[in-house]
């Protein structure tokens, strides 16, 4: 988010920051991970809205070179 970004409605926002923190929850429970695995797979889905589609595919082709 920039830093002029601001909600036009903030319950929207914490309605949204529940929804994601529920599913990843769910998500957890399903996997019966620890805190740092769910951690790590959020952070890991965060990082594709600041990469682009171009870096993306970049890493990809990297990991079929392996």
């Amino acid at each position: 988010m920039t830093e002029d970004w601001k909600p036009v409605d903030s319950q929207v926002l914490t309605d949204a920051w529940d929804e994601i923190k529920d599913c990843a929850e769910g998500i957890q429970k399903d996997l019966a991970c620890p805190d740092e695995t769910i951690s790590k797979m959020l952070r890991s889905v965060a990082e594709t809205f600041d990469n682009t589609v171009e870096d993306l595919l970049d890493k990809a082709e990297e990991g079929w070179e392996e």
